[in-house]
């Protein structure tokens, strides 16, 4: 089952949620999930519903959020928005979904895996029990998003002149891949993602996460391919080298997510999953 919740609304955007829950089992933790995109495109209801029907029978609830989307809206604002949101969960929200307490996961896929450890870093920590990422990053910083991306060098050309016409006046909460990607394959093909996303690249630096940080971040989940050519799976590597409770998953392949393209593959890893919950 389903539920919209509103959670932000003002002159200028609208934030949402949906939650997903099994009425007759909610006896465990809630995941707040977080979609991919690279924070330019990306909506909450993105998740193959397979994942959603097994993560929900075993009593797991889903809270998947809306979020800014840049580059109307800038790594800043995304964040801080973010922050209110779960701010909003741990006081109130937690009530309105009918839970006794406000504890809860971060799980993210790609980006919203990396606004889950940014956010890890910012928030009242007391209720977080841990972090799930799938093929996500910790850093801004990395060489292959602030140089022109090979990978997407290989498709088609995509023109200033498409990109302009892509980027709205008004910020922006949801955009499919059919209405956004080109805007992220634009700047990753010239190596401008960062100024999509920031106001000046040198807050790249403060939003990614310095040792010590990984080093105190909670029980976390990690699942990446081996030969990921969008985010580097040496990102998850290094997450799971340094924090210091932390379960890895390294699948063969090339491809980014995984999950989404295989459904066999990622229904094996979510069980892996809901084991490594089951521990904690």
């Amino acid at each position: 089952m389903k539920k919209t919740i509103d959670i932000v609304t003002n002159d200028s955007y609208s934030l949402s949620a949906t939650h997903y829950y099994n009425p007759d089992n909610c006896s465990k933790d809630l995941l707040i999930y977080l979609h991919g995109g690279g924070l330019i495109f990306g909506e909450r209801e993105d998740l193959p519903e397979p994942y959603l029907d097994l993560l929900t029978k075993e009593g797991y609830s889903i809270l998947a959020l809306d979020y800014l989307l840049a580059p109307e809206s800038k790594i800043d604002t995304i964040c801080q928005s973010l922050v209110e949101t779960i701010q909003w969960y741990t006081e109130e929200g937690f009530n309105a979904l009918q839970r006794g307490e406000p504890n809860f996961y971060l799980f993210g896929r790609s980006a919203g895996a990396y606004l889950a450890f940014y956010l890890s870093t910012v928030i009242d920590s007391k209720f977080l029990k841990g972090i799930i990422s799938f093929y996500g990053y910790y850093t801004l910083q990395d060489p292959y998003f602030t140089f022109p991306n090979p990978h997407f060098q290989q498709t088609q050309k995509v023109s200033s002149q498409i990109v302009d016409s892509l980027i709205q006046d008004t910020p922006v909460t949801k955009g499919t891949a059919n209405e956004r990607y080109l805007i992220y394959l634009y700047a990753r093909q010239e190596g401008k993602w960062l100024d999509f996303l920031t106001q000046n690249t040198s807050q790249a630096s403060h939003y990614s996460l310095e040792k010590k940080q990984i080093e105190n971040l909670p029980p976390t989940f990690l699942v990446h391919c081996n030969n990921d050519p969008d985010v580097p799976a040496r990102q998850s590597k290094y997450l799971a080298n340094t924090a210091s409770k932390s379960h890895f998953i390294e699948l063969e392949g090339d491809v980014h997510d995984f999950d989404r393209l295989d459904i066999a593959k990622g229904t094996t890893v979510y069980q892996e999953l809901l084991k490594w919950l089951a521990g904690k």
